[in-house]
């Protein structure tokens, strides 16, 4: 087996002494610029090298150690540090100098988004751990002293959420809503892989961070009726950010609707199936379960040269997952071809995993879940990062509010149909087309562009829908003056409940929007 996989960085072998294995079980060279640790991280290291000689050795040594005991991306935070040290300090080795003049630029720089805090806090650590290692015979017993002084508070936590901010915080339900519709609509046309659309949805249903996502195995996932007393999709999760954790060492179980679990399970069972025919053999239910839910582009070549002995240890590592920046990439990708607007900044929504994880925290304490509820959906280990959640309850309630009454609404991805003059023109497009009433209003307001059944509520449904085909001429302004009374109704009977208030929000735009582009085509 070992011969097999011999260009694999992942399997240890004999070696010279400068070799290596990180803590993931990446082989590597201490002396090299630049230490692969494992799939997802290669961490420069040139700039040790800018340290004084009697300095130098002591440094890579102790940073070897961290690569070694550590998590690739703590590893990573003290190579960041020390660089920054040596581009801000202005020094080449550790002095009281250098360290003062470091600290100070974290105690000036602009609180908000202060990177230096991290840095001398990492730095710091990295000192006390050469001392710990016995590495610290070229270092003065003074900056120890120094440093035993410092006070460095924490970065502000969870500035996107508080701030709500347009490109990096949690999305308006306005635009989390148009995903979910225009992704579902794009899937049944074919515009979206079903990779794409199985990411997109697992994302928004879970909240999970990349890296989570993309280490999950086939296997973990699977119908039971262990948590709810009824068939359901579970999702056995791995855990991601655990202090001594490794690859996929510990997993949280999370809960799937009927739908998304359906769409998980045709993405299994076409990526199986692509394999295997790319491999020209069957695959054991072992390795099935073995293969990751999202592969490596190039993993399938790399499966090729294997034998299949060899088959099973290569998919039981983290070599065939794709990275965590190809999970991210997918995402994008997926959502670029969804073309939602955002009607907070009316451009193209910015698009990132973390933001569907703070939607999914700030909803969730919005609808009145406990700090320790959200802990637990958030998967974190305690509750300490979870008040940013709570604090932003009162600004989000108000949030729909002040959008309706932005002229940047008429940008919201809402409606996606196409405007005709009237029924005889939606019947060219589609022969018998059915008429869209508001059965509220006692009028009809437009035609359906497809003959496929559909049991969604008109008119509200039609308004959101793509095949949609309103009259230029229809009362659409009644279907307004309709939903705008049903939610000041919704805000007496929910008694505030803005998750119930809002439901119509996105209909409530649609037609805004149909009502705009009837008067442009009217008056063409």
């Amino acid at each position: 087996m070992v011969n097999d996989f011999a260009q694999k960085s992942f399997f240890a072998r004999e070696s010279e002494s400068t070799k290596i294995v990180s803590f993931n079980g990446f082989e590597f060279d201490y002396l090299d610029d630049v230490w692969v640790l494992n799939r997802n991280k290669k961490v420069s290291v040139w700039h040790l090298d800018k340290f004084k000689p009697l300095l130098r050795d002591d440094i890579r040594e102790t940073l070897q150690y961290y690569a070694e005991n550590q998590s690739a991306g703590y590893t990573e935070g003290h190579a960041v540090a020390l660089n920054a040290y040596l581009k801000h300090s202005g020094a080449d080795e550790f002095t009281q100098l250098g360290l003062v003049t470091f600290y100070n630029l974290a105690k000036n720089h602009d609180s908000k988004n202060n990177k230096f805090k991290e840095y001398v806090s990492s730095v710091r650590c990295f000192i006390r751990q050469m001392k710990f290692l016995g590495m610290d015979n070229n270092l003065d017993e003074s900056i120890f002293e120094l440093m035993d002084g410092w006070t460095i508070g924490g970065n502000d936590k969870g500035v996107p959420v508080l701030s709500n901010d347009a490109e990096r915080g949690p999305f308006t339900d306005l635009e989390f809503d148009a995903i979910g519709h225009k992704a579902a609509h794009k899937y049944a046309e074919g515009v979206l892989s079903t990779e794409e659309y199985t990411v997109i949805s697992m994302f928004k249903a879970s909240g999970r961070r990349p890296q989570q996502v993309s280490d999950c195995k086939n296997k973990d996932f699977t119908w039971s009726d262990k948590f709810i007393g009824k068939p359901s999709y579970v999702g056995n999760m791995p855990r991601a950010k655990q202090r001594g954790g490794k690859f996929r060492s510990s997993f949280t179980p999370f809960g799937f609707t009927v739908e998304i679990g359906r769409l998980i399970e045709k993405h299994i069972k076409d990526q199986t199936l692509y394999v295997e025919k790319q491999l020209g053999r069957k695959l054991t239910n072992e390795q099935k379960g073995e293969l990751p839910l999202f592969l490596d582009p190039k993993a399938v070549m790399e499966m090729k040269q294997l034998s299949s002995s060899s088959l099973l240890a290569y998919l039981k590592s983290e070599l065939p997952h794709i990275k965590s920046r190809g999970m991210t990439g997918i995402l994008k990708s997926g959502i670029e071809k969804l073309s939602v607007i955002s009607e907070r900044t009316g451009r193209p929504i910015h698009i990132t995993g973390y933001r569907f994880r703070y939607t999914l925290g700030t909803r969730a304490a919005r609808e009145g879940a406990g700090r320790l509820v959200l802990a637990r959906l958030l998967d974190h280990s305690d509750d300490q990062h979870v008040d940013v959640y709570v604090a932003n309850i009162p600004e989000f309630a108000v949030e729909i509010s002040k959008i309706m009454n932005q002229s940047l609404a008429r940008f919201a991805s809402a409606f996606s149909g196409k405007v005709v003059r009237d029924e005889e023109e939606a019947n060219t497009e589609n022969a018998g087309a059915a008429r869209i009433p508001c059965r509220e209003m006692d009028c009809d307001v437009g035609s359906c562009g497809t003959s496929a059944f559909c049991q969604d509520y008109a008119p509200i449904a039609c308004y959101l829908c793509p095949k949609f085909r309103p009259w230029a001429h229809a009362p659409h302004h009644l279907v307004l003056k309709w939903l705008v009374e049903e939610r000041e109704r919704l805000k007496v009977d929910a008694k505030g409940d803005m998750q119930i208030v809002t439901i119509n929000d996105r209909a409530i735009l649609a037609v805004c929007q149909v009502i705009e582009k009837c008067r442009e085509y009217n008056n063409d």
